[in-house]
């Protein structure tokens, strides 16, 4: 479902155990999410970015790559997290500052959820790496600048498929 207008929906990913370190989904804030879920399975359409792989080793489909061409996320498929959803008022009813010059704000809460979900699959629907042009001297001594197109974070249009475990 889309999120209706005057409205926010954040949506938030964490580890089901406290110790467990594996990565997260991360999503990009300022983009729309598509949030479905029905009885005991969902999904999930944002921009943003997972690293993990789409199953465990081995990878079949890298042996015509040379060992150094390879390059594999440590963690894969399914995983078992959980899933904090709100939807709230985009504006807020308290907007103070206080005297240190700190924001303060509060949003009416219309919905909220907490899950333990476990993400089965992943589809990648397309690249939206933001891309900066960077100057710099290609070496020391060097009085030319070369300009550069770097992306510091890849990021996708992505769908998360999931599997609704438990309700908080």
């Amino acid at each position: 479902m889309s999120t209706p207008k005057g409205v926010t929906r954040e949506v938030y990913f964490q580890n089901y155990k406290e110790d467990t370190n594996s990565r997260l989904p991360y999503i990009i804030s300022e983009t729309e999410i598509d949030y479905q879920i029905q009885d005991k399975t969902g999904s999930i359409t944002f921009d943003g970015y997972y690293y993990v792989e789409d199953h465990a080793p081995p990878y079949p489909e890298d042996g015509h790559l040379e060992i150094y061409e390879r390059n594999r996320h440590s963690d894969w498929l399914p995983k078992t997290v959980q899933l904090y959803v709100r939807l709230r008022e985009t504006e807020p009813y308290i907007n103070t500052t206080d005297a240190n010059g700190i924001t303060h704000t509060a949003h009416k809460t219309l919905e909220e959820d907490l899950y333990v979900i476990e993400i089965y699959k992943r589809i990648t629907h397309e690249s939206t790496d933001r891309v900066s042009t960077v100057s710099a001297k290609p070496y020391t001594g060097s009085d030319t600048e070369d300009e550069m197109n770097v992306c510091f974070f890849p990021t996708n249009k992505m769908t998360l498929y999931f599997r609704v475990l438990a309700r908080l």
